[in-house]
Parts: structure tokens; sequence; C-alpha cells
């Protein structure tokens, strides 16, 4: 079979949810990270802003993403906000999501340059033992997987452009986020224009307002599913219109349903360590 048939079987997302592969393992959400150990299964390719980390645990994953094609690798990063899709494999994989505007998040996308990046064996298994076990992963564990793949890689300030005005602004977001949160609004008590406002966001934060609090409801979402809640109730605390609003986002972004979390095989937990906020504008481990 060709290349182009390849790739085709690679990505093609099955529609009959009696033929599709299950997410099975363990899943563990923090404050700006998440990380899964188990069974990949099927799912759309998709787009999210953070920085994946993929990793084989017993052999090498097979993936597809944008500008680099199917790729097989002992591990693989990528870059936030390039759409890619992972190969459904029984194998077991660990998946590590690090927000783009933390200072980690910051540090993997640069060193990606766009681009999916293939990692060898050796740093596979280096990678492996910090991240093994999803309940036991702290800010150390995280911090050393990333410093393995950065290594002595030059690179800018790791906060990258930091305003204080919008470190501020940041901070002050009303928790849970409000349903309708108006940039405007945000400017005014920023005391900036709304054209400087959204100038200086975009600048500080990577992203526009609009898709950054997409991400942060996702993240609140996603925490309050792992605390037991329903994904009605999980919808309203994490500010979406209802459960409806919270599938359409969560399968743009992941590319499956928020559902495949109710799995009985495949557990969600909030983590105990988050990344937090550190006031510059991106996010500090601890």
């Amino acid at each position: 079979m060709g290349k182009r048939s390849a790739r085709h079987r690679w990505i093609v997302h099955d529609p009959h949810p009696q033929n599709a592969r299950m997410w099975t393992g363990k899943a563990v959400i923090g404050s700006g990270w998440a990380l899964f150990a188990g069974a990949a299964g099927d799912h759309a390719p998709h787009r999210h802003h953070a920085v994946q980390l993929a990793v084989g645990v017993r052999g090498p994953i097979r993936l597809w993403a944008r500008g680099a094609g199917d790729l097989a690798a002992a591990a693989a990063v990528i870059p936030a906000d390039l759409p890619h899709r992972l190969v459904p494999d029984p194998a077991p994989v660990l998946l590590l999501y690090v927000e783009r505007e933390s200072r980690l998040g910051r540090r993997l996308d640069e060193r990606c340059g766009g681009r999916a990046r293939p990692l060898g064996a050796a740093a596979a298994q280096d990678l492996a033992a910090p991240l093994r076990d999803p309940q036991s992963v702290d800010a150390t564990a995280l911090d050393r997987a990333v410093s393995l793949i950065l290594g002595t890689a030059k690179r800018q300030s790791p906060d990258g452009f930091a305003d204080a005005r919008i470190a501020r602004s940041l901070a002050e977001l009303p928790r849970p986020l409000p349903a309708a949160l108006a940039a405007a609004t945000l400017a005014r008590q920023a005391g900036l224009s709304a054209s400087r406002y959204a100038h200086l966001f975009r600048a500080h934060t990577g992203m526009a307002l609009r898709p950054y609090l997409r991400w942060l409801r996702l993240q609140h979402a996603l925490a309050e599913i792992a605390r037991g809640r329903t994904l009605t109730e999980a919808a309203y605390h994490a500010g979406f219109a209802d459960s409806a609003h919270l599938s359409r986002t969560f399968r743009r972004t992941f590319g499956i349903a928020p559902r495949a979390l109710r799995h009985p095989a495949l557990s969600l937990s909030p983590a105990a360590q988050p990344i937090r906020s550190s006031g510059r504008g991106g996010a500090t481990l601890g």
C-alpha cells in the first residue's frame, strides 16, 4: 500500500461506536497540565493550545502531524496548535500536555519550532521514568521530563514577553469564568483601549483572548469531571452554555467526546500539585 493510502488509514476516525477503540488507563488533570498513562483509543485529528509529549512505554508510537506527515518514533514532542492524531494502539503510552503559557510550555514550544519533533529510544526511556505513574507526578517530575527534552539548547527568556497589566488582568479573572466575558470590560478594567489590550494580551499569552478563555474553561470542566461532576454540572461550573457546548469544544480540542472520560477502564483525578500563575504571564511549577 502506498504512502498516501497509509496516511488515510491512520487518520480516518471510525464513525461507528461499536467498532471504536476505547481509551483505557489513568489521567490526571492539573492547573495547566494533564497526564495520561494507558492505551490510546480512537479520536479525530485535532489541535489544542498545549504542548504535547507522547512517549511509547514498550515500543514506538505512530502519529500523524501537519507538516511532518506520518511519524513512527520512540517519543515525540508536538507544539501547541498543530493539527495531529495519535494512532490508536493497545500498547501503553504516556501523554503529557503542558499549557503553552506556562514556563515549561514556552520552553518546549520554542524547542519544537512549529513542527512535531521525534525523539530517540534513549530519550523515551529516560522520559518514562518520571511520568510512569500519573498519581505520583509532581512539579519535580514535570520539570525533569521537560529538562530531558530541552537539554542544553539555547532559548529565549523562559517567560517570553510579559506585561504587568495583562498579568494582573489574568490574575483577576473571575472563578469560575462566567458564560460571557467581554474583552471590552477586561480592557477597561486594565486601563487600556480594547485594541491595545488585544495586542498586549496576544503578545503576553501567545494567543487571542477568546481561545485562551476557552482553554481555561476546558481545564476547569475536566477538573470538575475528575471530582465526580456530571457533564452538565461540569459545563455549568466551567461557564459553558450547556453540556452540548462543552462536548463540542472538548471534541474539537482533544478529538474525542468527553463521555469517553466516563469509561470504567479510564480513571480521571485532579492533581495534587498544579502549575501556578507566576504573575508574569507564564506559570511556574510547584
